[in-house]
Parts: structure tokens; sequence; C-alpha cells
């Protein structure tokens, strides 16, 4: 299943990928929608950074969480940043020597909990 308008313009937003400097590309969702149970999955990858995020549709904002849990209860050796928004869950990632990923993991975590309206 794939996004509908509505989320992914909505996840889009959260992200804040219309005020990122860096050029962002579309990417598939890593870990897969279906490995954690998600509605749906869609990705981006940061072009000058190792920096990729991943956003999942669930059907409520606990199914979210419980996979929040899951993918925390055992992370990659990379650097890492997650949140929820509704039933959306947020996972980022970034190569562990990559210094300039930690801001933006940040920021992203920071965005995505945020007010979308404050953005649009």
């Amino acid at each position: 299943m794939t996004f509908d308008e509505k989320y992914r313009k909505r996840a889009e937003v959260l992200l804040g990928l219309r005020h990122q400097e860096d050029e962002i590309l579309p990417a598939d969702a890593n870990p897969s929608a279906a490995a954690l149970g998600a509605r749906a999955g869609l990705g981006y990858a940061w072009k000058s950074s190792s920096v990729r995020a991943s956003v999942y549709l669930f059907e409520s904002y606990d199914n979210a969480s419980a996979a929040e849990k899951r993918l925390q209860a055992d992370p990659p050796g990379d650097k890492v940043a997650s949140t929820i928004n509704g039933p959306l869950l947020m996972w980022a990632t970034a190569d562990r020597d990559d210094d300039g990923a930690g801001d933006i993991l940040l920021q992203l975590r920071e965005s995505f909990a945020g007010r979308e309206r404050d953005r649009e």
C-alpha cells in the first residue's frame, strides 16, 4: 500500500523538506513498511550527507508507538532519531562517522514532532 496524498503531504511538511538546504531525493523506506506492520512507508536520502529518513503510516498512534519501541530496542550501529506524530512514525539514521548528520537528525526529530500548520 502507498501513502495517500493527504498523509504524504503531511509527512513532507512535518519533515520540513521545503526548508532543507540540502538536496533530498526519494528513497525506499528502511526498514520496509511490511517489516514494521505499517500500512505504507516512504523514504528520503540527503545528497550531501548519509542521513536517510523513513516515514511510516500506521492504523493508530499506538501501533506507531509500538513499532518505534521495537526499532529502538535493536537500533543499527548508526546515529538514530525517531518520533511519532499521530499515526506517522519518523525513523532517521546516519553513518556514525558523519559529523554533520547529528544536526540534521535533531532538526528532523524536532520538526516532525511539532505543529505542521506552523510550517505550511
